[in-house]
């Protein structure tokens, strides 16, 4: 074999591992899983809140996305620390994910400052309703970023269903039942793909 034969067929085993690595199995299932679970766990709440089953009307709302983020922020560090190091986790998806929701948690988090600047100044508690659309816009662009980069299908088409329950909560933005809707929709596009990528991931 020849210096440039030799050449040729390392240049060829590292685009393979280049390749291989760039569809490795995304390993960020279980924090999709457990944000997933607390926002349809807090969007029912809000629901039967909204419709006086519990609460008082007025700070129950309060004690529930207060309790709902301090939960959230906890489970993510105890996740992050409790992780092991997976085969993977340098691929352009799983580093493409890192970023994206990073971004997408830090737009989700300007909107409800935006709303809570909003409700205080006369639009009142009907001002946060806007978040959830917001909310699933963020959550599309990243799951068809991260599932078209990880040739994963589920994540790809769960994007497509977030993408979608924006323009359905937003039909429904006066109805009653809007936040099981959004419940919901949390549940089929963030929960249950969490799952599937949890289970999928390398042991």
């Amino acid at each position: 074999m020849t210096s440039a034969d030799s050449t040729h067929e390392d240049l060829r085993y590292v685009r393979q591992l280049a390749e291989s690595g760039a569809h490795a199995p995304l390993l960020g299932g279980r924090f999709m899983a457990w944000w997933g679970l607390l926002l349809t766990a807090a969007y029912t709440v809000h629901h039967f809140a909204l419709t006086g089953a519990i609460g008082d009307g007025r700070s129950i709302f309060a004690i529930l996305w207060i309790g709902f983020s301090v939960l959230g922020i906890v489970g993510q560090l105890v996740l992050a620390r409790s992780m092991p190091a997976k085969a993977g986790a340098g691929s352009a998806g799983n580093r493409a994910s890192r970023t994206i929701w990073m971004a997408a948690a830090a737009a989700i988090a300007s909107m409800v400052v935006g709303c809570a600047a909003a409700a205080g100044s006369g639009a009142g508690p009907a001002a946060f309703d806007w978040i959830v659309p917001v909310a699933f816009a963020v959550y599309g662009c990243a799951l068809i970023v991260t599932g078209s980069l990880a040739r994963n299908r589920p994540t790809f088409a769960a994007g497509v269903g977030a993408t979608i329950m924006v323009g359905l909560f937003t039909a429904l933005i006066l109805s009653p039942d809007r936040y099981l809707v959004a419940a919901a929709g949390v549940a089929l596009t963030v929960l249950l793909p969490g799952l599937i990528l949890l289970r999928a991931e390398p042991r």
